[in-house]
C-alpha cells in the first residue's frame, strides 16, 4: 500500500466500517506506520490522542484537509 505513509489522509474502509461502525464517518491522518506489525497509528480529525487501527480498516481519503479545496492531499497533484 503505497499511500500508507505518515501524513496521508485516510477514512475507514468498508471492512473497517463493518468492524467499527461508530468511526464510520471519521477521517484523519496517518501518524505512524510499523514495519513489524499490522497496526497503523492514526489521528482522527479533532482528536487529541492517536488510535491504532489494523491496516485493513483504513483506505485513502479523497477529502481535503479541513474541507478546504486549496489545501491538497499529500501526493495529490
Amino acid at each position: 500500500m503505497d499511500w500508507m505513509v505518515v501524513g496521508a489522509r485516510f477514512k475507514l474502509s468498508k471492512f473497517g466500517i463493518t468492524r467499527c461502525p461508530d468511526l464510520a464517518r471519521k477521517v484523519g491522518v496517518v501518524v505512524a506506520v510499523s514495519a513489524r506489525t499490522t497496526g497503523i497509528t492514526v489521528l482522527f480529525d479533532g482528536a487529541n490522542r492517536p488510535t491504532v487501527l489494523h491496516r485493513d480498516y483504513i483506505s485513502p481519503s479523497t477529502e481535503r484537509i479541513g474541507g478546504d479545496r486549496s489545501v491538497p492531499l499529500l501526493g495529490a497533484p
